[in-house]
């Protein structure tokens, strides 16, 4: 599924999904604003996007972060266009050579292997179709994830960096600590506007933003509440987050919600899988 809207000022929104049994899932937005084109979706849409482009010029790439989801087009838009692909020093090797994700079956499936394509360190400030970006680092999600800032009309695109809703499950390569960091730091640059991932526009987003970090502060808490009382990761999962059967299926242990707990007590400082013993008394 490819759709295309202009949800606010002139930036035009292109959403790339997939379906599962007539459920649109992980759907991927890309944007284009002025002359720059904010991520390039999935590879199985690619041809969707480059024909949606074609009359529509721009002078440059940039990927928030290496993941499938935000690069499936790059070789082909590239190859079309001629357009520079910018991105974080880190993600270089991963656009140049996408095997490096090893990416498991449910992620071939819906988002496709990235071709290769050639990109170059994105600087501190990007200048492209007459709009002026800082940019500014946003790890937590993966450590080469950046958030462009469209300082003079209050625009921020900010990839996966805030992902609309109540987190239920988790991947193991995420970072919550620096999550929670990358998100104070978009309270910090106080957007009228941020255009998300997954596609969502959220006007003067900075009450979801706060509402987010609450969210983790508080379940992280509820979580070492439970590991301190006795109980154990697996316990704590089923008993704050249950019924993510399907999605670790459909991932294949990718996201769970054990992941999600084992992130929350990492996170308050408790480091071992093991509850700790639990005082005469409360057995």
């Amino acid at each position: 599924m490819f759709r295309a809207d202009t949800p606010v000022g002139g930036v035009v929104r292109m959403v790339m999904s997939r379906e599962l049994f007539g459920k649109e899932l992980y759907p991927a937005a890309c944007y284009l604003v002025g002359g720059l084109l904010v991520d390039t979706g999935i590879a199985h849409l690619r041809k969707n996007l480059v024909s949606y482009l074609m009359d529509k010029p721009f002078e440059a790439i940039v990927n928030t972060h290496a993941h499938e989801d935000h690069m499936g087009a790059n070789a082909l838009l590239q190859k079309i266009f001629k357009a520079p692909i910018y991105a974080h020093r880190e993600a270089l090797p991963v656009i140049a050579r996408p095997g490096l994700l090893k990416l498991l079956p449910y992620q071939k499936y819906y988002f496709g292997l990235p071709a290769p394509a050639h990109a170059e360190p994105i600087a501190e400030v990007l200048e492209a179709g007459g709009n002026r970006f800082r940019v500014h680092l946003a790890s937590g999600h993966s450590p080469d994830h950046v958030l462009l800032h469209e300082e003079e009309r209050g625009w921020l695109f900010c990839g996966d960096a805030f992902i609309p809703g109540q987190d239920r499950v988790f991947r193991g390569s995420y970072d919550l600590a620096e999550i929670l960091g990358t998100l104070r730091r978009i309270l910090d640059l106080a957007p009228e506007v941020m255009f998300t991932g997954m596609g969502a526009v959220l006007k003067r987003p900075g009450a979801k933003v706060r509402g987010k970090i609450s969210q983790y502060e508080e379940a992280a808490e509820r979580a070492a509440e439970l590991f301190r009382t006795g109980l154990g990761e697996k316990e704590i999962s089923r008993k704050l987050f249950p019924g993510d059967r399907m999605v670790r299926i459909v991932t294949t242990g990718d996201f769970t919600a054990l992941k999600l707990v084992h992130a929350f007590l990492r996170y308050k400082g408790i480091g071992t899988i093991s509850p700790p013993a639990v005082p005469e008394g409360m057995s």
